[in-house]
Order: structure tokens, then C-alpha cells, then sequence
């Protein structure tokens, strides 16, 4: 059994990449071949993230472990295709050099009924930008809403202060 895997970049221009990728491969080898189907630099960090349906992170599966002690963490090499895309339309957020935070839709289009243990690339649209994009997380847009009501606030204190009583 084979998985058709979809990896497109959260971008203004569209870049997309379609993977068929066997079913008991893991997630590290889905991680190689997005980095190959790329061309990004092998030596960056990455993690795959588990979502809700508004694309919320929940849990991190990172590359390797970080805590060693930790059993109930998973890496890459723990997770095989078919258990991280159970069923056709599953998704899941991942992220690729985290100071330039690259960010893909990874989704499951299908699954086939082929033997082949080769990975690889089907379909190809766009070409990598130079720069990433800048990316904005739920929790950056509330802090720039309370700063910017802060410094209103701030303003509306100080014109009291200068008012007469």
C-alpha cells in the first residue's frame, strides 16, 4: 500500500509537491523526501505537527528526541505513514528551519494498492522562494492586539493625568 502525500508551502506563489510514499515508511523518510523534492538544506530542523480542524498546533513530532527519559514522546522514526495519515484528507502542519519558520500543509490524497518500496516524487508546481514567508501564529496576533490596546490605554491614562480634577 502506498500513500499519495501532498506537501504544498504556505506562500503566496503556489509550491507543491505529490510524494507516493509506502505506507510502512515513517515520517523520517517523508521528512528526506521532502527535503529532496525542495532542494532545501538537509542539515535544518523540522518538525511534523498534529492539528485540529483550525490548523491548530497540538502536538509536535520532532525529528528526534529531544528527552531521551520521555517515553510518551515520539520522533519521526517512531510514526509510520499509515499511522499519521489514517485516512484520505488527514493533514499535518510541517514546519522546516525554525529560525526561518517554512511552513507546509502536508495532506494525504490517497491510498493505492502498490507494492514498490520506492519513494517518490509524482507531481511538480513552483519552485522554492528565496525568502520565507513572514508567517503570523494565532498567539503573535493576540499579543499584538493587547500591546496595541495597552499603548491606547496608556494614552487615555496619561490624558487623565493631565486633566484637571
Amino acid at each position: 500500500m502506498k500513500h499519495i502525500i501532498r506537501i504544498q508551502l504556505e506562500h503566496k506563489t503556489d509550491v507543491i509537491r505529490e510524494i507516493e510514499i509506502p505506507s510502512n515508511k515513517s515520517l523520517i523518510d517523508l521528512h528526506y523526501a521532502i527535503i529532496k523534492a525542495l532542494a532545501l538544506d538537509k542539515n535544518e530542523i523540522a518538525s511534523f505537527y498534529i492539528t485540529n480542524e483550525q490548523f491548530e498546533l497540538i502536538q509536535e513530532i520532532p525529528l528526534f528526541k529531544i528527552d531521551e527519559q520521555n517515553e510518551l514522546m515520539f520522533d519521526m522514526s517512531n510514526i509510520t505513514i499509515k499511522s499519521a495519515f489514517q485516512e484520505v484528507n488527514s493533514q499535518l502542519i510541517y514546519i522546516y528551519d525554525f529560525l526561518k519558520m517554512w511552513r507546509f500543509l502536508v495532506s494525504n490524497l490517497e491510498k493505492k494498492e502498490i507494492k514498490s518500496e520506492t519513494i517518490k516524487v509524482i507531481n511538480t508546481i513552483g519552485e522554492m522562494p528565496k525568502e520565507a514567508p513572514e508567517i503570523f501564529f494565532e498567539s503573535e496576533k493576540e499579543v499584538n492586539f493587547f500591546k496595541q490596546a495597552n499603548g491606547e490605554l496608556e494614552d487615555d491614562f496619561e490624558k487623565l493625568n493631565e486633566s484637571e480634577y
